[in-house]
């Protein structure tokens, strides 16, 4: 059903559900259940048979931005470091088979003219942003991965078989950086670290951006350095993050100390009497039998 979220562009802002159902293969019935949840979701919009994305996504941005871990502990460390260095600085993180870019800050001191800002989706296997987060995938992942883009030219390039690809990208992960140029921007060069969950799972990249004709100033190596240092001070707080939720979980109590206790209140509403202990109520109830004589 999101997939129809998919379809719409800077070219197809406005499509008919007749659009919808043929460029995605479903049935009309299928296809007005699915415009008619999403529409209901405030997901998309209809003006008139016409529909649209709807503002509800502008909701979930807004709600990302203030809550996702990542953004929150990341984009200080990343705007920092690009502010230092007259970079532009990202951070991209993953799901599924897609790489996205969630954050990015202007540091240079002119606009670079970049085609994959915040919100693009990166190809899987071209830059040093989507190398480095492919790199930190475990095997399993990366073999369905293989499996599923072995045929295209970007994977291949990495290594034309699955030996070669797994060799190589192991050695992207040894390094703990990658760089690139030229690979999505003519005249534009980028630096990336992973940043890692903390279960060891991959989070996504932090990158640097450069115009190609500085980045040949710097020292690779001790801007890879720097670089792996920032984003493993970011995995860190990842992981202190996830082990003060888990203390949480799993210490509910601890949460609530310090907070007054209700009293449970046996009395029926209006009642101006409280349930007496069962003792004493059989005490009364003995007291009251008549004596046989």
């Amino acid at each position: 059903m999101l997939s129809v979220l998919d379809l719409f562009s800077r070219e197809h802002t406005t499509m008919t559900a007749d659009q919808i159902a043929a460029a995605l293969g479903l049935t009309r019935t299928t296809c007005y259940r699915y415009t008619r949840e999403l529409g209901q979701a405030g997901l998309l919009v209809s003006d008139g048979g016409l529909f649209m994305l709807g503002p509800r996504i502008i909701e979930l941005d807004h709600r990302i931005i203030e809550s996702d871990p990542l953004l929150n502990a990341g984009s200080p460390v990343v705007s920092a470091l690009a502010e230092s260095l007259g970079a532009t600085g990202l951070l991209t993180t993953c799901y599924g088979d897609r790489i996205i870019n969630v954050f990015q800050h202007e540091g240079a001191l002119q606009r670079l003219p970049m085609s994959f800002g915040r919100g693009t989706m990166m190809p899987i296997f071209r830059s040093a942003s989507s190398k480095v987060i492919v790199a930190s995938m475990s095997r399993g992942r990366l073999k369905r991965l293989w499996k599923d883009h072995q045929h295209e030219p970007d994977c291949r390039s990495i290594g034309a078989d699955w030996l070669s690809f797994w060799r190589n990208l192991q050695a992207i992960k040894r390094q703990g950086y990658w760089t690139s140029s030229g690979e999505l921007d003519t005249g534009l060069a980028g630096i990336a670290a992973p940043i890692l969950f903390g279960t060891g799972e991959v989070a996504g990249s932090m990158s640097l951006v450069f115009a190609l004709k500085d980045f040949k100033n710097y020292d690779t190596e001790l801007l890879g350095a720097r670089l792996r240092g920032a984003a493993a001070q970011l995995s860190q707080k990842l992981a202190e993050l996830r082990r003060s939720e888990s203390i949480a979980l799993r210490n509910p109590a601890a949460t609530a100390k310090g907070k007054p206790r209700s009293r449970r209140v046996d009395a029926k509403p209006g009642s101006t009497k409280a349930r007496q202990p069962q003792s004493a109520a059989k005490s009364r109830a003995s007291s009251k039998r008549p004596v046989r004589v």
